[in-house]
């Protein structure tokens, strides 16, 4: 009787070892398919990450503009160029847009300095000949920030292009009290906005895209993944112009534009103009006419109105 009782108890033992080993092994399975999961989404969403961005490499200045420096931005060496470094005006931070180098914001450096500010224009991280990999339109706003902090100028005044204008505005929310003004030219609102009308001009093969990129974004910087800019404007004190073209085909008016959520703007200081000549309504051709090799006279204008009289209120 005490045998059968003993051999019952060590089967029931038995019973309940494989049911744990099962359960165990059941559950090692479903971590490891998790954990190929998680990266099956982190390796396509950084392949699509940096294809979308494309950086822009290789770039010159002409000798006599200026001066080559380069500063730290997180582990990543930052080349940029300073042109009137004895400016008395003020200090101008530069942003360059998507795919473009600073390069190509030659005429806009030039002028800025002509009118008598030094100006700082550099590459982010991944662009030019800065080392690094960008990732995300935050990398701008970081990179910034990272420029400010290497020049130490108690004022800035911040300008940018398409991400570039996305990532000035941005810097406001880590900026606050150094930032004399704010020029953005065609910004876009958000980064997953941004994202969104390049997956609509992709159609079906877009949609599956964001289904790695957003998550992706979401793993590199977590809740200010998707900052919007407008939060940023409406938590600023600071005299901010954005400049929007009215045929901008890639932020447009009722896409990705800040114009498209005005109702939310709550900073009486945003001063917004829209841009409806025909050779200078579009997303690149706000800042360059098609052909040209200087800048635009019919939005510099305005630029230039707001600089004039940023420096007459301070």
């Amino acid at each position: 009787m005490v045998i059968f009782t003993l051999r019952r108890h060590y089967n029931l033992i038995n019973i309940w070892l494989l049911l744990f080993l099962a359960i165990i092994k059941i559950q090692t399975m479903w971590f490891l398919i998790t954990l190929i999961v998680l990266f099956v989404f982190f390796l396509v969403g950084f392949i699509l990450t940096k294809v979308l961005f494309m950086p822009e490499k290789g770039y010159e200045w002409i000798e006599n503009e200026g001066e080559t420096v380069s500063f730290k931005s997180g582990n990543n060496t930052l080349e940029g160029r300073i042109i009137n470094k004895e400016g008395k005006k003020g200090t101008i931070i530069f942003a360059h847009g998507m795919g473009l180098s600073s390069r190509y914001y030659r005429p806009e450096a030039l002028h800025f300095a002509d009118l008598g500010y030094k100006v700082f224009i550099f590459e982010y991280r991944g662009y030019g000949k800065s080392t690094g990999t960008f990732l995300s339109f935050r990398d701008v706003v970081k990179d910034i920030v990272s420029a400010s902090s290497y020049l130490g100028d108690d004022k800035f005044i911040l300008i940018g292009h398409s991400m570039g204008g996305y990532g000035v505005l941005s810097s406001l929310d880590e900026m606050r009290n150094k930032v004399k003004g704010v020029v953005a030219y065609a910004p876009f609102r958000s980064p997953f906005s941004a994202m969104d009308v390049c997956a609509l001009r992709m159609g079906k093969l877009g949609r599956i895209f964001e289904v790695f990129l957003f998550p992706f974004q979401i793993l590199i910087h977590g809740n200010k993944a998707n900052r919007s800019a407008i939060d940023a404007i409406n938590s600023s004190s600071s005299p901010i112009l954005v400049i929007q073209g009215d045929d901008d085909k890639e932020v447009s008016i009722d896409g990705c534009s800040i114009f498209k959520k005005k109702d939310l703007i709550t900073n009486k200081r945003l001063e917004v103009k829209i841009i409806d000549s025909i050779e200078s309504n579009g997303h690149v051709t706000i800042v360059r006419k098609k052909g040209s090799q200087s800048v635009n006279e019919d939005t510099i204008v305005y630029v230039d109105e707001f600089l004039s009289n940023l420096e007459h209120s301070i």
